[in-house]
């Protein structure tokens, strides 16, 4: 396996070892189960659909790395809008009976928007490094695909 293909697929494998940490252990007050997970099956899912993604880099085939990467691209985009641009935006609030109203933020409060926690923090950065890792070996993947005599 390429190089680039084996640190995108470390770096998939570590994303889903956090989320699947970070749902299923509690570790009060970087996330707060007390009202229990609320999302297992969801989270199995992720998990199997993280789990195949990687399988997809480990095998390079671009078709499908391509596919792999739109997914973790959706995900991202919805971290973003569910919790950036409320935070830096408004257009929603939260109370403090909001299910992460007593987990960890560095971030300031602003007025009742929701505020990114450490937690979720980790999570996106980790989907940042997913998605740059998983560009670079579709692109070193497709670009060694190409046949002899081609540019890039």
């Amino acid at each position: 396996m390429r190089r680039s293909n084996l640190v995108a697929v470390a770096i998939q494998i570590l994303a889903a070892g956090y989320l699947q940490l970070v749902e299923w252990v509690d570790l009060f007050p970087w996330n707060d189960l007390s009202k229990g997970n609320a999302q297992e099956k969801l989270d199995i899912a992720i998990l199997a659909c993280q789990t195949l993604v990687a399988f997809w880099y480990v095998r390079q085939r671009v078709s499908l790395m391509i596919v792999g990467w739109l997914a973790y691209a959706v995900w991202f985009y919805l971290q973003i809008d569910s919790w950036w641009r409320p935070y830096l935006l408004g257009g929603r609030t939260v109370g403090p009976n909001w299910y992460f109203a007593k987990t960890y933020k560095f971030l300031p409060q602003i007025g009742d928007r929701p505020t990114p926690d450490a937690d979720h923090v980790v999570l996106q950065l980790l989907l940042v490094a997913v998605l740059v890792s998983a560009a670079i070996a579709i692109w070193r993947t497709a670009r060694i695909g190409q046949a002899p005599g081609q540019s890039s």
